[in-house]
């Protein structure tokens, strides 16, 4: 039977139809302007035809916005369930306090957890949150503004850099002020993650989320890119063998 994955971000609320071995049936992105709660009713007789038997949500939006999601949902006359940040899953144990990890970041690595490896998980989204396990237990991590929020903060808080295009394509000096401003932009990420390598020998580095490919072609360490590690996490969030062990 098809089950319907849902993830509310900060900026667009995406879902994915899988059928019964998890294979994608169809799937969408909607940007939803700061009203998920109006997108979604207008989404209920999509959903409603998609006949699924079970609706799992990852929500970054508080609890406000969720009451209100939920409301919508169990129009729908379907299970649902919204996922919840759990430092003792069978699958991933966490150092982190469950109470500041967001639910997207912690699905992303969920979605790519190994309890036969050393993982350093990089999700390069609104928000580029690095992390670190260790055989399927979370260390600890960092957080970072992605490259285009770093750019609107130099333009906003500078007068003399007024805001310039250009494009995040490499960290050799620049010579004219746009290039300078995407290439510095750019390094101190690189850099960072390069640094992090060094200090993590034997990690596997993954990298998800719409920038990876930008950041991977200047890494100093071999890149497994994965897309949809927050699905993967939220069907082995709600996998039933795993939730009972």
């Amino acid at each position: 039977m098809a089950k319907l994955w849902l993830d509310l971000g900060n900026t667009r609320l995406k879902y994915w139809l899988t059928d019964d071995v998890g294979q994608i049936i169809t799937s969408d992105a909607k940007q939803h302007l700061q009203a998920p709660a109006e997108l979604l009713i207008g989404l209920t007789d999509r959903f409603a035809n998609l006949a699924p038997e079970f609706i799992g949500v990852s929500s970054v939006l508080g609890n406000e916005v969720n009451a209100q999601v939920a409301q919508s949902l169990s129009t729908l006359d379907i299970a649902f369930e919204f996922v919840h940040v759990d430092a003792c899953h069978p699958l991933l144990s966490s150092d982190y306090d469950a109470s500041q990890l967001g639910v997207d970041r912690w699905l992303q690595i969920l979605g790519a957890v190994d309890n036969k490896k050393r993982q350093c998980i990089v999700g390069c989204g609104t928000a580029l949150t690095i992390d670190l396990t260790d055989h399927a237990h979370h260390l600890g991590g960092y957080i970072f503004p992605s490259i285009y929020l770093q750019r609107e903060a130099l333009f906003s808080g500078t007068k003399q850099i007024s805001i310039v295009e250009g494009t995040f394509n490499s960290i050799s000096e620049g010579t004219t002020t746009s290039d300078a401003v995407h290439r510095g932009i750019l390094l101190s990420i690189v850099g960072a993650i390069n640094e992090i390598a060094r200090r993590s020998p034997n990690y596997e580095f993954i990298l998800t989320g719409g920038d990876a490919p930008i950041l991977a072609q200047h890494l100093t360490v071999p890149i497994h890119i994965r897309e949809s590690l927050l699905l993967n996490g939220l069907m082995r969030y709600f996998d039933e063998p795993s939730r009972q062990n």
